[in-house]
């Protein structure tokens, strides 16, 4: 039971250290998002006018066969009612002409569902599309979103390595960090640089605070006592408070 909850807190921290910039990350991710967007809205744009226009046509073209069946049964049913006036005593020959007349209608018929179902279809399909089209394209969201904020990482890591140190200068703490970068992190050329510069300018505070500790020696040895001593020893001890 409680191996559960330690789980999902594992999971939510795993997904905060990605977040290490999140003002700088989701930044850039809502403006990846944003040109996605652009770019979907158009490809959208293009593509309803071209299956609009695709249905369209496909509508025409089933109106015309429609129109042409009704046509057809209109033209069979003259043929049939001038022979049935030519031979209107025949018995048989109405019997079948009312067989031909029923299977005219069922011919129509047939065709006429054959149509109804085929534009039901062509409905379907174009519905199909477009739900696929933005599933696909949600998805497509969630990976750029995702892509970036691991990317983004690379840098934020880095950057905020950097920030330290320099936070730490201004504080008045002069103490390269141990550590390095990450293989694939980037900006180490920025990193490494920063990390020069607090080694350099360590190694001066170091050297001045040699040199001032050596002074105060010499003169405590030769018996110098004023108030500026009292100073200088303030001025060591900030100083080695830095290192």
């Amino acid at each position: 039971m409680s191996s559960e909850p330690q789980k999902d807190g594992s999971k939510r921290r795993q997904w905060r250290n990605f977040l290490l910039e999140p003002k700088f990350q989701l930044k850039f991710t809502v403006y990846l998002i944003a040109v996605a967007l652009v770019v979907a809205a158009g490809l959208g744009v293009f593509l309803y006018r071209n299956t609009r226009a695709l249905l369209d046509e496909a509508n025409n073209s089933l109106e015309a066969r429609s129109r042409a069946a009704e046509a057809s049964r209109e033209l069979s049913n003259a043929t049939l009612s001038n022979e049935l006036i030519k031979r209107m005593g025949d018995p048989v020959f109405v019997a079948q002409l009312e067989a031909t007349s029923k299977a005219i209608d069922e011919r129509y018929e047939a065709e006429r569902a054959a149509i109804v179902a085929q534009k039901a279809e062509l409905e379907r399909r174009q519905r199909t599309m477009w739900t696929v089209f933005m599933g696909a394209f949600a998805a497509f969201l969630v990976l750029i979103a995702l892509t970036s904020i691991v990317l983004t990482h690379r840098v934020a890591g880095p950057l905020l390595r950097i920030r330290r140190m320099v936070k730490d200068v201004a504080g008045g703490t002069i103490r390269p960090p141990p550590y390095g970068l990450r293989d694939k992190d980037e900006l180490k050329d920025l990193f490494d640089a920063t990390r020069g510069m607090m080694h350099v300018l360590r190694k001066q505070v170091e050297d001045d605070a040699l040199v001032l500790s050596h002074a105060l020696e010499r003169a405590q040895q030769e018996g110098v006592k004023s108030e500026w001593m009292d100073d200088l020893r303030t001025l060591e001890s900030r100083i080695k408070g830095r290192l």
